[in-house]
């Protein structure tokens, strides 16, 4: 029998910390993540690399950051040459299984670069790095139920909160035949019947709500009263950069009251507990299966959602908090430590944290850090800043180029803005401490932000010239890091003389 820890990675897509009462939210209660965080730790500021779906994901199963293995826009996949989180442990023996929404590997031979692939046989392609493959897509399709009435109908009927900005509403499906639901059915399913028993198992739990369409069944639904709902501050844009402005009138949010944004917070605060719920049956079975005790369990999200902060609504090119900042609890065998932490973590931290954890060697080029000797109670150097990442290369659109743009938040007749392109042109870097974030992007543009006054980034000092100094030093540290990141592949095997050597030999 293999006593190494079992790894289970649950993820959400496109929640932001503060929809949870562990991050100080005052009308959604999980009690499930509370239990969990109960036996673990919350990570009180934990950050994706990317404000996408696909950078974020790719980053993250590689422990490289996106500019590192190319995926500089959503629906980019991992290259297969680069070596994944599921290959790893799969080489080493553990059962590798993904159970929901994807939106990293991909599903075929052909390969990310033009040309093919060298060496098939260690692709990280989705189907020869996962033994096990049940995927979900957003609305309520699940593998194994795509052919249930009851499914589609749910499915079809989501779908007409797709297409416009702040499309939402009461799904009229039963809970029972909804994605979540299902795919809480297929990891019980897998728990009890599909994984050898005999083997460590990592499990990829990848739920894709609560992302657009923003709808959920009773009792979801109105489980949560709109006029409780706390709103974020305004912000006026003053000294801002253009591209917040654009993402404001392209999402017609100029349209949009408080009201209007209440309701759909409200939504997506039903589509959360939804899975808070569905958690709590797939935790029974691994306490019925009595795995509960040697299993690494990490709850996280992709990214965030804006949800009205900053007149934006979904995921957009920018780097506010509201985008960024993701929960993230990790409960972990023998764990002893404080419940809460303000520890620096990344997404790309993932990786060589669950290897680490494995006893697994971190392979050359990741570029993450495991924050597995602060679970083992072990001396470990917290990160003194997180760096994120976005955008393509171009000169990003301006509130002068927009001819035509939806007239309300529920015009369907453009689609929502982050899923086009030209939303994403335009390449930045932010480096977020605990105090301060600095954010630069290629068109001269930037903000600096005083998180200790200013948590919700309100006032940007960029051009303040009281605050030289403090942008100065980030700048310096986000070019050190900028060195620091350079791709570390391929190793330099090609000179076989080495200094050391020689000490060592006429010691």
């Amino acid at each position: 029998m293999d006593n190494r820890p079992n790894l289970l990675l649950i993820q959400t897509d496109q929640q932001t910390a503060e929809t949870l009462s562990l991050y100080g939210n005052p009308v959604l209660k999980t009690p499930v993540l509370e239990c969990l965080a109960e036996r673990g730790v919350v990570f009180e500021y934990a950050f994706c690399n990317y404000p996408a779906c696909s950078p974020s994901r790719s980053s993250m199963f590689t422990g490289r950051y996106a500019s590192t293995i190319g995926v500089q826009a959503n629906h980019m996949m991992i290259n297969p040459a680069e070596v994944t989180l599921p290959q790893v442990l799969k080489e080493h023996g553990y059962q590798t299984a993904i159970i929901g929404k994807n939106h990293a590997f991909m599903e075929d031979t052909k390969t990310y670069y033009p040309g093919e692939i060298v060496d098939r046989e260690k692709a990280s392609v989705l189907r020869q790095v996962f033994d096990f493959v049940r995927l979900a897509d957003h609305g309520h399709m699940v593998d194994g139920y795509r052919d249930d009435p009851e499914s589609k109908a749910a499915h079809e009927w989501s779908q007409t909160c797709w297409l416009s900005p702040m499309g939402h509403g009461t799904n009229p499906g039963r809970p029972e035949k909804c994605g979540t639901y299902l795919l809480g059915d297929t990891m019980i399913d897998y728990l009890a019947n599909q994984r050898d028993p005999k083997k460590p198992f990592f499990t990829w739990l990848s739920f894709p709500d609560p992302h657009t369409p923003y709808q959920a069944p009773e009792p979801y639904a109105s489980m949560i009263n709109p006029a409780e709902v706390p709103l974020p501050p305004k912000d006026n844009f003053e000294g801002k950069p253009e591209r917040q402005h654009v993402a404001y009138l392209m999402d017609a949010m100029d349209t949009a009251d408080d009201e209007l944004i209440r309701k759909v917070r409200a939504i997506h605060y039903g589509m959360i507990r939804f899975i808070d719920d569905t958690l709590a049956r797939v935790f029974a079975k691994m306490d019925e299966l009595g795995i509960t005790d040697n299993t690494v369990v990490v709850f996280t999200s992709d990214h965030g959602d804006s949800m009205g902060a900053h007149g934006l609504i979904q995921k957009h090119n920018m780097f506010y908090d509201s985008f960024t900042h993701v929960p993230f609890i990790v409960a972990a065998p023998g764990y002893q430590g404080a419940k809460r932490t303000n520890h620096l973590v990344e997404l790309v931290d993932i990786m060589p944290t669950f290897l680490d954890m494995a006893g697994i060697s971190i392979p050359p080029g990741v570029q993450g850090k495991s924050f597995a000797p602060y679970l083992r109670g072990q001396d470990y150097i917290p990160r003194e800043y997180v760096v994120i990442e976005s955008g393509e290369e171009g000169e990003p659109l301006r509130v002068s180029d927009i001819t035509v743009r939806p007239e309300h938040p529920f015009d369907g007749r453009y689609f929502v803005w982050c899923a086009y392109r030209d939303a994403w042109v335009g390449k930045g870097k932010s480096i977020r401490t605990l105090e301060w974030k600095l954010n630069i992007y290629a068109n001269g543009e930037g903000e600096l932000y005083d998180l200790v006054n200013d948590c919700d980034e309100l006032h940007n000092h960029f051009e303040n010239s009281a605050f030289t100094n403090i942008r100065s030093e980030l700048e310096r540290k986000l070019l050190y890091w900028t060195m620091e990141k350079e791709d570390r592949l391929p190793l330099n095997a090609t000179v076989k003389l080495n200094y050391s050597d020689v000490k060592a030999k006429h010691a």
